[in-house]
């Protein structure tokens, strides 16, 4: 039988414990990994959370401000979240 304990055990790969399939247009640019950042939502390659970035555009940095933060993160993978954030919101409302 399989238990959390054993699903989070430190022998196993992180890769293993990708939650975003591979095949979702999110997985080139972001990564949740409940062993990695406690599951918070990163860019892919980094241990920069996706939350980071809206809050930097909260209080009014442009991307460019963002990336001088994050030099880790990509400009491509900013743009690519922002416009699947976009899409997933506007695709959300679409439905109502």
């Amino acid at each position: 039988m399989t238990t959390l304990a054993n699903q989070l055990s430190p022998d196993s790969s992180f890769r293993d414990r990708e939650l975003i399939p591979s095949d979702s247009p999110l997985a080139p640019f972001i990564s949740v990994n409940p062993l990695r950042m406690h599951g918070e939502p990163v860019f892919k390659g980094t241990r920069v959370p996706v939350q980071s970035l809206f809050d930097h555009l909260r209080a009014g940095d442009n991307i460019e401000r963002f990336l001088e933060g994050f030099e880790q993160v990509t400009r491509p993978q900013v743009v690519a979240v922002i416009d699947l954030a976009a899409r997933g919101l506007l695709d959300g409302l679409r439905h109502l």
